[in-house]
């Protein structure tokens, strides 16, 4: 009888293969200037300072492959194939942003751990009540980026990270400043998007000239600038999506919640848009329009192996009621389920189900 373990393995890369082969990846137009990384299904360990010069090549690459990830630098460099860091020949960088639903504080308890070191078995589960959160959060930083820090809707793209975030990219030039800027600027640029250090006092109403006995203050105007504008941004767009357009709601999310790591380091690995992400058999989504942000939902939908029907497999940890694609599965070793193609495909990249025969 076949190792499940060995045939998992065998399926998941088999199918990593078949998906490429067809697969839209979406990339920057300098990728020729990038470094690719990749790891595969049979190493713990990546392979680097990768550069493909035509999109052809790289097809060929990750078709032969199957990597289990695929990513591409933020960096521009002269010579991206370099091993040495140093010798590559940093030109620039786009500014990441990376929002995990696990970081938000109000979620921070709700994602599940699921451990078992006898398998090698460390895996998390996030609900997809989370997820929603971080796409909003996803929403909020676009409006900050946009509306006070001047970049333009074109300059920016938004990728569901196919496991529990989103991406947010800043595509700058290879001589524009914030290209060129050093970690240290990228640092402000995170704590004035966090609205760290930031003086309360901004935020008190407006007091107007008296024209009588006594002044009114001004509500928080989208025009206002700064943390006021924010406020009343944010304001109006929790309430589109919550229904409470509280003050209190919104001044309590003014900090979007960002991995300032991310943000400040100028040689970042991204995942390449439409690969897939290994953890969980789903591709990296980019977000077409920024409004999907307000609705996004976590499904079946998101997998690109609908289509499968269902798949046999074996549970090997026991698991507290975990959700999947919102779907919610409690596992217990050695019971045998007949699953949709996403679900199982999602519970055996993540090592806790194998294929069963």
């Amino acid at each position: 009888m076949s190792d499940p373990k060995a045939s998992t393995l065998s399926l998941l890369e088999s199918l990593t293969r078949e998906y490429y082969r067809e697969a839209r990846l979406w990339l920057p137009e300098d990728f020729p200037l990038r470094e690719f990384a990749v790891q595969t299904w049979r190493s713990s360990s990546y392979i680097r300072h990768l550069a493909f010069s035509s999109e052809s090549q790289l097809r060929r690459f990750v078709v032969e492959r199957a990597p289990r990830h695929l990513y591409y630098s933020s960096a521009r460099y002269d010579q991206p194939a370099e091993r040495d860091m140093d010798a590559k020949g940093w030109r620039s960088a786009d500014i990441v942003f990376d929002i995990d639903a696990d970081h938000i504080p109000w979620c921070e308890r709700d994602t599940v751990i699921v451990e078992e070191p006898s398998l090698g078995v460390r895996a998390s589960f996030t609900p997809s009540k989370c997820i929603r959160e971080a796409a909003i959060q996803a929403l909020l930083l676009h409006d900050v980026l946009v509306n006070e820090l001047g970049f333009s809707r074109s300059q920016i793209t938004i990728e569901f990270s196919g496991h529990r975030g989103f991406h947010v990219v800043v595509q700058t030039g290879v001589d524009d400043v914030w290209g060129t800027s050093d970690s240290e600027v990228r640092r402000e640029l995170v704590n004035y998007v966090k609205a760290q250090g930031l003086v309360d006092d901004a935020l008190q109403p407006a007091l107007p000239p008296a024209r009588k006995r006594r002044a009114v203050p001004l509500p928080p105007s989208p025009a206002d600038p700064g943390l006021r504008g924010r406020l009343a941004r944010f304001k109006s767009i929790l309430g589109r999506i919550y229904g409470d357009a509280s003050e209190a709601r919104a001044r309590e999310m003014l900090g979007v919640v960002v991995d300032e790591q991310v943000t400040v380091d100028t040689k970042r690995l991204l995942r390449v848009p439409g690969s897939l992400n290994g953890k969980t058999m789903l591709a990296v989504v980019k977000v077409k329009r920024v409004e999907e942000l307000e609705s996004f939902e976590v499904s079946d939908a998101l997998s690109p192996f609908g289509d499968r029907g269902h798949v046999r497999v074996v549970a090997l940890v026991d698991t507290p009621v975990v959700e999947v694609l919102g779907h919610r599965l409690k596992l217990r070793r050695g019971t045998r389920m007949k699953l949709p193609a996403p679900l199982a495909l999602y519970l055996m990249a993540k090592g806790v189900a194998a294929l069963a025969r």
